[in-house]
């Protein structure tokens, strides 16, 4: 005789733990199992707490879906949404440790194919757009630096758009990967880049625009930063003086990541950091959290 299943007759008093149970009866990861655990225990609050119905139930699951469906390689609506809700710069926020530079948000456009190009890399090969010197610096929390750090840089262009929605764009245009220097240091020409609104054809789109909210986001450098012996950083670096800086609709400046971006005028200046005239420079220390030991 079978016995009876602990979940037949389940309640809606009894049936969050039931479904906890389920996923730590033969799991092999307690992590795992906490996560699922704490996950289960809040959708299941917000429903009973939203008196969510069967209707937007299954519009919820039509949300997700639709997604899914717009989510290709160069363009992921997951992480959008992420943005959009603050989740993603939670976690960067909870994971932040003091004295490094702060993370920010992926974004929806990062690539895993750049190129690899050697330091003072011009990535503005004449197109249209403010002409930027990039200089940086990669250290440990103390300051010494970590040369053979990997930068993987990518931004948009001077019409706001990035490759994946500008058909005109070369797929390569705007981002590269380097190696930082024995001294740490690295050097990017570039322009400077644009605010621009996040994609809002989608589902995500919709969401932002049922609720009254804004879909820009103030100029900005990604920077992805890897080096042997520290945590990766995901972050950017945004003009202080953007008209969006407090505003931006995916959470993403925090303290320290706002800097000036000052424009030389001087000829001659430009000419000898091979330039085009004027300029504007922007310099930015990055401060990379090492891999806690043991």
């Amino acid at each position: 005789m079978v016995s009876a299943s602990p979940i037949r007759g389940v309640t809606a008093q009894s049936l969050t733990a039931a479904v906890q149970a389920s996923f730590a009866a033969k799991s092999e990861s307690p992590r795992l199992t906490g996560l699922l655990s704490l996950l289960v225990q809040h959708l299941h609050e917000f429903v009973r707490e939203g008196a969510v119905t069967h209707e937007e139930w299954r519009a919820g699951l039509e949300f997700l879906t639709a997604c899914g469906h717009i989510t290709t390689a160069e363009r992921n609506e997951f992480s959008l949404l992420s943005d959009i809700l603050g989740v993603s710069s939670m976690v960067d926020l909870l994971s932040h440790a003091p004295g490094v530079t702060p993370g920010s948000v992926l974004g929806p456009f990062h690539n895993h194919d750049s190129r690899m190009l050697q330091d003072g890399a011009d990535l503005i090969r004449g197109q249209a757009g403010e002409a930027v010197l990039f200089e940086g610096s990669v250290t440990d929390a103390a300051g010494a630096p970590v040369g053979g750090a990997e930068i993987d840089f990518w931004q948009n262009a001077d019409n706001s758009l990035y490759p994946a929605q500008d058909a005109g764009q070369d797929a390569h245009n705007l981002r590269c990967k380097m190696l930082t220097g024995a001294g740490g240091s690295f050097t990017i020409r570039t322009i400077r880049p644009r605010p621009y609104t996040v994609p809002y054809d989608g589902p995500v789109g919709k969401v932002l625009t049922a609720t009254g909210r804004h879909c820009w986001r103030p100029a900005h450098f990604h920077l992805i930063v890897r080096a042997a012996g520290f945590r990766p950083l995901v972050t950017e670096i945004f003009p202080e003086d953007d008209g969006y800086i407090n505003s931006d609709a995916v959470f993403g400046v925090r303290e320290g990541l706002a800097v000036p971006f000052e424009t030389v005028t001087d000829p001659g200046e430009a000419a000898a950091l091979e330039m085009r005239s004027p300029f504007v420079q922007v310099n930015f220390q990055i401060r990379l959290a090492a891999v806690a030991s043991g």
